[in-house]
């Protein structure tokens, strides 16, 4: 719409830019929102209400913002950059839907997210796109496409808009736009004063990541811990080898041990229905109170398993640790032989490095079957268990060896082969990571895929446990099983994995066989709250008793006094972990570390996930214990 050529003052002239667009960008951000908010919440509660009228206020702010930038740049310059400001405001639309989709998969918004991508070397960013399943080919022709045509689109669009605004013009003059723009912010800072405050902590922290802005202008007053000490460091690698392999270590006997990680793992879903060799495994041998995985990413939690170390240190050890994991190397001193099974690649954050060392020197035969498109997981997962079986006939197989098997068929997109049953009907046929209706409705076709998946990964699991009760090493052996994390399906508001600390993120199962279980069922294991990083320690001690060194985070199993917590960490990028679960196994704190020195409370669940309030009364009550060994230089 052209404006008004007249002499009039700059405040009464009408605008130029055509208002029909920037409108149905202001629909579309927020229908968005609105669908956001309402399947965020089952009912329609206070701060539903409060957080989505702030939202709009927010878009509207964004939207009459551009309008009036867009205004002064048509009127001040060339009609090119004009149009290029036009495409930006519809690429600023498309980051709007992509933070969309990223809150409500993975509570991150996407500013955030680019920031961490930027952090990623090139090689581990290409590993990341592999892992969509997606093809490099396919992400190439996305980006030139995005490219080439966004712009090309926005310009349509508005052109289309514009025939509209020529037949129905919207006269809105400077100063009435001035004014409405320094009104929404009064407006917003008035529902701070009177509003946010009465919110508790939890609902603030849950609620803000779906605002525009991540935040309300005035935030809520956050509660902060000052610890007395410095947050832990990572050891000294040198110090701690000199330390390790100082101890002389015999060990007569030297059971194999198999190590299994399974990708995206629920506990609750391992039922016989679905898992029923994994559900015998578990009736036979020793179950515990409750288990806790060491993050809500790969990545981390693998670092935590194979260092029995808590997840913060995790990317400070992928930069220093050479030497790859003190366990394995003390299995190593002892006699044994390592072998790698896996379906993932580990080159994924450097993650063989860390846990095998340079050029995976630990391990005596490595067999990594990564699935690079087209190439599925559950075909890697073959592979794995078909070495394995091959492997299993070698000379030396019976003693003194650890295997270790990374399966990846129950990570999205959840796969199996063709000619395997499906016993999960109906199922979701299109790629769960292209979903972008985020819609309860549809869930239990995902849940069906996630089912089928578990049952294919299930019977790879019981053709192992049948070769070696075949073989007749079964009895002695020492079997891990375990989740690298869990998944989530909604039930908390959030899809799939590392998104937030949930308890269908961080509570996968954790297994365990110790020969014939005699020493564990005396010391009534079952009642124990455990995590991935006690599970080393527990098998070291099963083999040379309680450890004469210091140097690891977890605890035995079989340790008379354990501190009797454990501690999560959320995924954070190549970066370590700055949000982390604390839990006694009734109690469950997060909280965000802020400081070397101190700590931002965020949340307190007690039984049945009933929120607590926060108390510094509470905190020391129940939290103390853990801060004071996370917090000792």
């Amino acid at each position: 719409m052209e404006g008004e050529k007249t002499s009039k003052p700059f405040w009464q002239r009408t605008l130029l830019v055509n208002p029909y667009y920037f409108g149905l960008l202001l629909l579309g951000m927020g229908l968005m929102t609105i669908y956001h908010v309402v399947s965020f919440e089952k009912a329609c509660t206070l701060a539903s209400i409060y957080f989505l009228s702030y939202a709009l206020i927010q878009i509207f702010s964004e939207v009459l913002l551009l309008v009036l930038v867009g205004n002064i740049i048509k009127a001040s310059f060339h009609k090119t950059i004009y149009y290029g400001f036009i495409s930006l405001c519809f690429l600023f639309f498309t980051l709007h839907y992509a933070d969309f989709v990223l809150v409500r998969y993975m509570g991150i918004s996407v500013y955030y997210s680019l920031h961490w991508v930027f952090d990623e070397s090139l090689e581990n960013f290409i590993e990341l796109l592999h892992l969509t399943g997606i093809s490099i080919g396919t992400w190439i022709f996305l980006l030139v496409s995005v490219a080439l045509f966004l712009p090309l689109f926005a310009i349509i669009f508005y052109t289309l808009t514009g025939k509209l605004a020529e037949k129905k013009p919207v006269k809105v003059t400077h100063q009435r736009l001035v004014k409405t723009l320094c009104c929404l912010p009064i407006g917003l800072l008035a529902m701070d004063m009177t509003m946010t405050s009465r919110f508790e902590h939890q609902q603030y922290y849950r609620y803000e990541k779906i605002l525009p802005w991540k935040s309300t202008l005035l935030s809520r007053s956050e509660v902060i811990i000052s610890m007395e000490n410095f947050l832990k460091k990572l050891p000294n690698e040198n110090e701690t080898l000199k330390k390790v392999h100082s101890i002389p270590m015999k060990n007569l006997k030297k059971p194999n041990i198999y190590l299994f990680i399974v990708e995206s793992l629920r506990q609750d879903f391992l039922t016989e229905k679905i898992a029923k060799n994994i559900k015998v495994f578990r009736d036979e041998n020793m179950t515990f109170k409750k288990t806790f995985s060491s993050a809500n990413a790969t990545q981390i939690s693998w670092y935590s398993i194979f260092h029995s170390n808590y997840p913060i240190h995790w990317a400070e050890a992928k930069e220093k640790w050479k030497a790859g994991s003190i366990p394995l190397q003390l299995l190593k001193k002892m006699g044994y032989k390592i072998h790698v099974y896996s379906a993932a690649q580990l080159k994924y954050y450097a993650l063989s490095d860390v846990i095998f060392g340079k050029k995976h020197y630990l391990a005596d035969s490595y067999h990594v079957y990564p699935h690079y498109y087209p190439t599925q997981a559950w075909e890697s997962d073959v592979k794995v268990v078909d070495a394995f079986m091959h492997d299993l006939d070698k000379k030396g197989a019976k003693e003194g060896n650890i295997y270790v098997f990374f399966l990846e068929s129950t990570h999205f997109n959840y796969n199996w082969p063709e000619n395997y049953p499906v016993h999960f009907n109906p199922i979701s046929e299109e790629k769960t990571h292209l979903r972008v209706s985020n819609s309860l409705k549809n869930i239990e076709l995902i849940k069906n895929r996630y089912r089928n998946a578990i049952h294919f990964m299930d019977s790879l699991f019981g053709n192992v446990l049948s070769a070696l009760k075949n073989k007749g090493i079964y009895d002695e052996s020492i079997v891990i099983f375990t989740g690298d994390h869990g998944e989530e399906f909604f039930e908390e508001g959030q899809l799939f994995h590392a998104s937030h600390l949930s308890p269908m993120q961080t509570e996968p199962p954790i297994y365990m066989k110790l020969g014939d279980n005699q020493r564990a069922h005396e010391k009534h294991v079952e009642e124990l709250v455990i995590s991935h990083i006690d599970i080393f320690p527990t098998i070291l001690d099963c083999l040379i008793g309680e450890q004469p060194f210091q140097v690891f985070d977890g605890e035995s199993i079989f340790k008379d006094e354990r501190e009797g917590y454990v501690v999560s960490g959320r995924f954070n990028g190549p970066r370590a972990p700055k949000e982390i679960l604390i839990s006694n196994g009734q109690e469950k704190g997060i909280f965000r570390l802020v400081g070397k020195k101190t700590v931002e409370v965020r949340s307190i669940k007690g039984n049945q996930r009933k929120m607590i309030e926060i108390q510094p009364s509470v905190i020391q009550e129940k939290f103390a214990p853990a801060f004071s060994r996370l917090f000792n230089q």
